[in-house]
């Protein structure tokens, strides 16, 4: 299980945008900028998934290390989640930690299925478009 403040912290990465979000991605330099809970970003850090690039008065701009790899298994992890599939698919997954991110994260929307209205997110529909975002 993966805790509300990871997840809070992932998925916010995956709902960036370029402007008008609470963390902003840039395409060229992919480098994530925004206010994230510092201790969670120190733990993932230490673990070699995040890079810190720069900190001013608790603005940090990160760079997601295999990031594409990441993209992969947490969009594998919604789609399956919304086919109501289960978790125990994240052992088959080249990355095994973003694919229960993206399947929790999945199911924390379901249940209010309200926020999925208009929600871009990696890996969800886009209702207007009928594709999966990608970004």
């Amino acid at each position: 299980m993966i805790s509300k403040k990871v997840r809070e912290l992932f998925t916010s990465m995956m709902e960036a945008q370029s402007e008008g979000t609470p963390v902003t991605y840039d395409i060229e330099t992919e480098q994530y900028t925004g206010y994230f809970n510092q201790a969670v970003v120190n733990k993932f850090i230490d673990a070699g998934l995040l890079e810190l690039v720069d900190e001013t008065d608790g603005l940090s701009c990160l760079i997601m290390n295999n990031r594409d790899d990441f993209l992969s298994g947490f969009a594998s992890g919604v789609n399956e989640a919304r086919l109501g599939r289960d978790q125990y698919y994240a052992d088959y997954n080249a990355n095994p930690f973003a694919f229960s991110v993206g399947f929790e994260h999945f199911l924390y929307l379901n249940k209010k299925p309200r926020l999925l209205v208009g929600y871009i997110c990696h890996g969800f529909i886009n209702d207007e478009t009928g594709e999966i975002y990608v970004q």
